[in-house]
């Protein structure tokens, strides 16, 4: 009894001492961590938490608002190109290195003016490429980076626009292709009837399994090319397409080329064409640099460099005469190859006038009860189908022209 007794005191005690013993711990705990003390309650860690998802909520939102595009037009595919264009981004960068380089070769140039040391031919020379060559040399590598942007700049837009172009097309091709299909099963459900009430037998069917599985991969395949074509403008634009955007369409007519002076326009395009200018650049730098070594070292002991320069000089000069033959040569290419797309597009607009004329015609019989052959479902289908035609001669019409005037001001 004494035994048990004292076991029960003993308990009583160690309880008594682990009590506040858990206390004091709670509260060391407190000062180092208020969130872990408090997490019994659940209101500083529910705060925690809420702070945390509205800040993520919030960033999310951030982002999604600078780069979700849900309606794009042509013009503003452009503008995005300009702002979110990773390879553009980087080209900027390079311009701005290249700007540093030459405006740090303009000061030493000024620096270099006038220093003669006698009898140091090498550093003499090295004096003068300072104040006469390596400025123009930063100043043609920063027009060359300039000239890089605004050509890849082209590039972008005019990728843009054939994608952009091409989607359309393949959204008409994709409605029409469902139409076709919807018509389809109205004639599959009209041959069931008439299998059912025993005017047909049941084999009448079979012809029409290979047109539907034909429609419904071809939709599958339209579905798939603008898939394709909308994560090439995510890519070419530096920013994500929400998964429905809509593209607002373009006019329908393009513009014709004018070539009244087209013949003036190309014989002149070499004079102001970057080709030219940088090839100029290029033969005026070797004449400075064989200048140079003429005019500040003893000719008998760099006779050799002297050849090579010389050599260097006659070469430019040869690669600037072939600017303008080259020039001209491509640009004729181009217009025969815009004038080829132009005809094209004049049948494609007789041809549609064709099936509009047919379908106004079978509608008419039908109307009268005389009609024989195609149905206006038929025509119908022939002259959508004769529409998308149209469109895509407009588009590479269009992007022909975008071309020529795009090389005619290069």
């Amino acid at each position: 009894m004494k035994k048990i007794l004292s076991l029960v005191m003993a308990l009583i005690v160690i309880i008594a001492v682990s009590v506040p013993m858990a206390t004091l711990a709670g509260e060391e705990t407190a000062g180092a961590d208020n969130t872990t003390v408090k997490s019994e309650t659940g209101e500083v860690v529910e705060a925690v938490e809420e702070i945390e998802s509205v800040e993520t909520v919030e960033a999310v939102e951030a982002v999604e608002a600078v780069t979700v595009i849900d309606t794009l037009s042509l013009e503003k595919a452009y503008e995005t190109i300009e702002e979110h264009n990773q390879e553009l981004k980087l080209m900027n960068d390079k311009i701005n290195l290249y700007e540093k380089q030459y405006q740090e070769a303009v000061a030493r140039s000024d620096w270099a003016k006038g220093k003669f040391i006698g009898g140091d031919e090498e550093q003499n020379v090295t004096y003068r490429k300072e104040e006469l060559l390596y400025p123009k040399q930063r100043l043609l590598e920063l027009d060359g980076a300039k000239h890089e942007r605004e050509e890849k700049l082209k590039e972008l837009k005019a990728g843009v626009k054939k994608q952009y172009l091409e989607i359309g097309v393949f959204q008409e091709e994709l409605a029409n292709t469902q139409s076709e299909l919807a018509a389809l099963d109205k004639t599959i459900e009209h041959t069931q009837t008439q299998i059912n009430s025993g005017s047909l037998p049941q084999s009448a069917l079979k012809q029409y399994d290979a047109q539907r599985v034909q429609m419904l991969s071809r939709i599958e395949a339209t579905q798939r090319q603008i898939s394709l074509n909308l994560k090439g403008l995510e890519r070419d634009l530096g920013v994500k397409l929400a998964g429905q955007t809509k593209l607002e369409p373009l006019a329908g007519e393009p513009v014709l080329f004018d070539d009244g002076d087209i013949a003036n326009e190309i014989s002149k395009a070499w004079e102001d064409s970057y080709d030219y200018l940088s090839q100029q650049g290029q033969l005026e730098l070797a004449e400075i640099e064989c200048d140079i070594i003429r005019y500040n070292t003893y000719i008998d002991n760099n006779l050799n460099q002297l050849h090579q320069l010389e050599a260097s000089v006659s070469n430019n000069q040869a690669k600037l005469e072939q600017v303008k033959p080259n020039l001209e040569a491509t640009l004729w290419n181009k217009y025969y190859e815009l004038k080829n797309l132009e005809g094209d597009l004049e049948i494609e607009k007789i041809n549609l006038e064709d099936a509009e004329y047919t379908l106004s015609i079978t509608q008419s019989k039908e109307g009268l009860g005389t009609a024989k052959g195609s149905s206006v479902v038929d025509d119908t289908i022939a002259l959508n189908q004769q529409k998308v035609k149209l469109q895509k001669a407009i588009n590479a019409y269009s992007l022909a022209v975008d071309e020529l005037n795009s090389l005619l001001t290069k």
